[in-house]
């Protein structure tokens, strides 16, 4: 396995969790090959200002569609975080193309130039979407690694973001049995945290909604919360400990919505909350046991939400209240 320091490549480096981890990485050593669709775009300056980008970053203009591309910026990298994946859209016209085939041929497409390049190992960001849409597994029993998401139920119900990340996932693990190339993949459930970026990403929308007003009911989901920089830790965990393998779930603390505006109003009280909430009954039981055992920590939720909300004022996304 590689050593603690050494040239690594982050697929779609300029996106949520990305971001956050490219700057860890930089700030432990690293240098970074960051794949970007569009690297002149003024959206990804950000990444420019991290501090040791300009001795270490080198920003590639790569689609995951083109195995050319993704070789030339995994070519000398001893390890790859691929973490770029479409992001769920509810206008995609046709989803099997929009959505489905960047994540299950970007991720054949990745894998095959990691091989070719000679990765020692690579680290394959999947989601608990990969994880929860089981209807046979039963109900008090709590998900772990062996769970996997139900690909026809995913296709029946058209829930293709779902089927995408259960798919290139499975076809991920597959690869690295029939290949023996190293390849470890972590299952993060909803990411929040503060923003590097000035564009909002579909898991920060989430607490957006609930802070900009004008929602009057809102269903009482149960959600699973990760701190965006507690997964970019687990990426890191799983690249370096040599023991890392197979899957890892990666979450902190479950939460009910009506629960999470009441913290929010606690810390925040200015902003226009949900007047009402809807009961309903979709309470899954997650557990990150796994990664735990390989030393993953967490931080307070608390953290996380000043944080998210602070990042999102300065980044000019919310109005400051």
């Amino acid at each position: 396995m590689a050593a603690p320091t050494g040239k690594v490549c982050v697929t779609g480096a300029g996106g949520f969790l990305a971001s956050w981890l490219v700057k860890l990485l930089l700030s432990k050593g690293y240098i970074v090959h960051g794949t970007l669709r569009e690297p002149g775009n003024q959206k990804y300056d950000h990444l420019n200002k991290l501090e040791k980008a300009s001795q270490n970053l080198k920003l590639f203009k790569a689609d995951v569609l083109s195995y050319e591309d993704l070789y030339s910026a995994i070519a000398g990298c001893s390890g790859v975080f691929h973490v770029a994946s479409p992001v769920p859209s509810t206008t995609a016209s046709n989803p099997e193309k929009e959505v489905v085939e960047p994540a299950v041929k970007g991720t054949a497409n990745v894998l095959r130039a990691c091989l070719e390049a000679k990765v020692e190992r690579v680290v394959f960001v999947s989601s608990v979407s990969a994880v929860e849409v089981n209807p046979k597994w039963p109900k008090d029993k709590v998900m772990d690694e062996t769970c996997w998401s139900d690909k026809e139920y995913c296709r029946e119900t058209k829930n293709w973001y779902y089927f995408s990340k259960t798919e290139a996932e499975l076809q991920a693990l597959d690869f690295a049995k029939r290949t023996g190339l190293s390849v470890v993949s972590i299952c993060p459930t909803l990411v929040l945290g503060p923003v590097l970026q000035s564009t909002i990403n579909a898991s920060s929308s989430v607490l957006l909604k609930l802070l900009r007003g004008g929602i009057e009911s809102l269903e009482n989901k149960l959600r699973w919360t990760v701190d965006v920089r507690d997964v970019a830790d687990a990426l890191l965990l799983a690249y370096e400990k040599q023991e890392a393998e197979g899957r890892y779930i990666c979450t902190a603390y479950p939460i009910k919505t009506q629960d999470l505006v009441e913290k929010l109003k606690n810390i925040f009280p200015n902003y226009s909350y949900p007047k009402s909430f809807i009961e309903v009954d979709d309470e899954k039981k997650l557990s990150s046991e796994k990664l735990q055992r390989l030393g993953w920590r967490y931080r307070k939720l608390e953290e996380t939400l000043i944080d998210s909300v602070e990042s999102y004022c300065d980044a000019g996304l919310l109005e400051s209240k």
